[in-house]
């Protein structure tokens, strides 16, 4: 991440730095510089890198196939079989009162 910080008043804009501490640094030089100590309305905003931008674009993309896998194994047929099942239907009762038990004991202590 790049950080940048910019002033309302003045229309101004530091150059990217490598970390909030340096953007928070020339925000507060051109406070006291530009404005004498006065907080216009200013503030510091992230720019992605390349690195982040790739990351939140692949993600996004496992994101949507897993929706739609999801969607898919939903639907069928299988699925709905397990549902049916004495089983599914014995395991979802017990981990709903295992779920209510240990709200319950949170609850008490």
């Amino acid at each position: 991440m790049r950080y940048v910080h910019y002033c309302a008043a003045c229309n101004a804009r530091s150059p990217e730095r490598a970390t909030d501490y340096e953007a928070i640094a020339d925000r507060d030089q051109h406070r006291r510089c530009a404005h004498h100590g006065l907080r216009p309305v200013d503030h510091i905003e992230e720019i992605p890198g390349p690195l982040a931008i790739a990351t939140r674009a692949l993600l996004g993309v496992l994101w949507s196939a897993a929706r739609a896998g999801g969607r898919h194994l939903a639907a069928s047929d299988t699925a709905r079989e397990i549902r049916r099942s004495a089983y599914w239907q014995q395991a979802v009762r017990l981990l709903a009162i295992a779920i209510l038990l240990s709200s319950n004991l949170r609850n008490l202590t």
